[in-house]
């Protein structure tokens, strides 16, 4: 039985990763159920739905936000167009190659092309780079082409939507109880789950296709780094260097666990003075850090300042 305990934990439980990304991984995994088009799917869409809007919703009022910003730009929805117009190329040939519901189409087109078409401007990228992964690894059967043609597409989709700013949209919102949301919808993920193989029980793996989880899988990080995030106390009107290596092409994930603002800022040396500008962190608010931000290489401290006057501030921060 202790192998079957195993099985019955929640999914996402102490896998540390940022906002922005367990959003987006929520969100992909109700495209694939709408996707789906199955009525047995309908409950638990619609209440992964509902413990999404309810914990991100900020979050889906940026994307929309976004998304209008995009659809006002017509390069970007060229790109997505031709993008669009690949991937039924790309379908074609697995068709022609493997067949229509073969072991292969099904792993490459486990819900048709509508994933692909039908992704939110956070999730085309990703697509994208999908598309090129499934493509390079079949690339034998059905040539280099279709590898070419989805690389070049996503280099001029990646160079637009860097120039506009718009490439990934960011997390900057405060979540009040993020830590209680985010246990609920790992309930729901956990029921998710046990419904889907419930109802392919001759294919249970069928369950992974649900499912992008490369998205929350812990980076790979330096041997040396620890897989936990390191706590932080900041005293009263007090500042302190936070005990974590970095180097110049790290980003650092600071979220702010106390009821006090924190600051921050980098420094050559860990009793460097404050400057004048500082960046705000809010309470229960999350931020990415790049160790450029700071200064690396020539600054090698994180500095996290608290100034108010009675209260401790406190952190967790994480190496990605």
């Amino acid at each position: 039985m202790k192998h079957v305990l195993n099985y019955a934990a929640y999914p996402t439980q102490g896998i540390k990763t940022s906002r922005a990304d367990f959003a987006q991984y929520v969100k992909g995994h109700i495209n694939y159920l709408l996707a789906a088009n199955q009525p047995e799917y309908g409950t638990i869409t619609d209440e992964t739905t509902a413990l999404y809007d309810d914990m991100f919703g900020a979050v889906s009022a940026h994307e929309q936000f976004l998304n209008k910003r995009v659809s006002l730009t017509q390069n970007v929805n060229a790109i997505k167009k031709e993008f669009n117009a690949r991937i039924d190329e790309l379908e074609e040939v697995f068709v022609f190659k493997f067949h229509k519901n073969s072991p292969v189409y099904n792993e490459v087109f486990p819900h048709g092309v509508t994933p692909y078409k039908v992704a939110t401007l956070s999730e085309t990228l990703i697509k994208m780079e999908l598309a090129e992964q499934l493509a390079n690894k079949y690339k034998t059967t059905i040539g280099d082409t279709y590898l070419a043609t989805l690389q070049e597409v996503r280099a001029r989709y990646e160079a637009e939507t860097n120039a506009q700013g718009m490439a990934k949209g960011e997390v900057k919102n405060i979540i009040p109880d993020y830590k209680v949301k985010r246990l609920a919808v790992d309930k729901q993920l956990l029921k998710n789950i046990c419904t889907i193989i419930l109802h392919n029980l001759d294919n249970p793996t069928v369950v992974e296709s649900f499912f992008d989880e490369h998205l929350i899988f812990p980076k790979n990080k330096k041997k040396e780094e620890p897989d936990e995030p390191y706590s932080i106390i900041v005293a009263p009107n007090t500042h302190i260097a936070a005990n974590i290596n970095f180097s110049i092409g790290d980003t650092l994930l600071v979220t702010n666990t106390g009821t006090v603002s924190l600051f921050y800022y980098g420094a050559a040396a860990a009793d460097a003075a404050i400057p004048t500008s500082l960046a705000e962190i809010l309470p229960d608010e999350e931020t990415e850090i790049t160790a450029a931000e700071l200064g690396a290489p020539a600054n090698k401290y994180l500095i996290l300042v608290n100034r108010h006057s009675t209260d401790e501030g406190e952190a967790e921060i994480l190496l990605l």
